[in-house]
């Protein structure tokens, strides 16, 4: 444990650095999307860093920095392309709190992109604990976690491809096919499936104590910043139909649909 401790503050110190670097862009550009972007390869960059600066079994830090890269990186550039895509122009999220905040505005968006860093900063631990394990060979627990991770990168690219495909055919109708008519947020169910994968491959290597990292981004999509905002955009946008929608459709878990009322 002592060993992982620089570690992680150099992780940390390189994470408030380009965390200040991403807001300065983000000024100069008027667009707090970016933000978003540096999200989705932050954990790539990590795992990556701590499979580089780690001591454990060399094959160990090749299978989290691949998994992670492929999971991460994916999610990196499905947000990439969907920043360009509206570029000039601010994601609604952050042009509503730039208007909610009004003259205070870019000081509370520091503020929210250091929030997103501290984040990054308390799910890293996850990805460092693995690179310290100097154990020869793969445990089981091991295998299923990438096995997890695996399933998490295909189920997670499936929804999001299910939805642009019918965002392009009917961008004012509510997606209700493929794993869109089983969950309301298949993409962040998928992506809490990969959080699990990670804590069983960290589990391998005694990190029974990073059990705090998928609790955490459960209750971060299901009540922080995932599912909330993207359901009070839909209403806003969808209306009835989205209410229909939430009426038989499961929020978060896949689970066949229901004429009786859900959460």
């Amino acid at each position: 444990m002592d060993s992982i401790v620089p570690q992680l503050l150099l992780c940390w110190v390189v994470i408030f650095t380009v965390i200040n670097l991403t807001f300065g862009l983000s000024q100069k550009i008027r667009n707090a999307g970016i933000v978003d972007v540096l999200w989705g390869f932050s954990f790539c960059a990590v795992a990556n860093f701590f499979a580089l600066t780690g001591e454990g079994d060399e094959t160990r830090r090749i299978f989290l920095a691949v998994a992670t890269s492929l999971w991460s990186g994916r999610l990196g550039i499905y947000l990439l392309m969907r920043w360009r895509a509206l570029h000039p122009i601010e994601d609604k999220r952050y042009a509503e709190l730039r208007k909610k905040w009004g003259t205070n505005a870019n000081l509370y968006m520091f503020g929210m992109f250091h929030w997103q860093g501290a984040l990054i900063m308390i799910f890293s631990p996850i990805f460092a604990v693995p690179t310290w394990n100097s154990n020869t060979g793969m445990s089981l627990i091991e295998w299923i976690g990438l096995a997890i991770v695996a399933i998490a990168i295909v189920g997670e690219s499936i929804a999001d491809w299910q939805l642009a495909r019918f965002k392009k055919q009917s961008s004012n109708e509510v997606c209700q096919s493929g794993f869109w008519k089983y969950s309301r947020h298949p993409n962040y169910f998928f992506q809490w499936i990969a959080w699990m994968g990670f804590f069983l491959f960290a589990l391998g290597s005694g990190g029974w104590w990073t059990f705090y990292c998928p609790l955490l981004m459960l209750f971060l999509l299901v009540k922080v910043f995932g599912i909330p905002a993207n359901e009070k955009h839909n209403l806003e946008s969808k209306g009835e139909a989205y209410k229909r929608y939430q009426q038989t459709t499961s929020s978060f878990i896949p689970w066949p649909r229901s004429t009786k009322p859900h959460d």
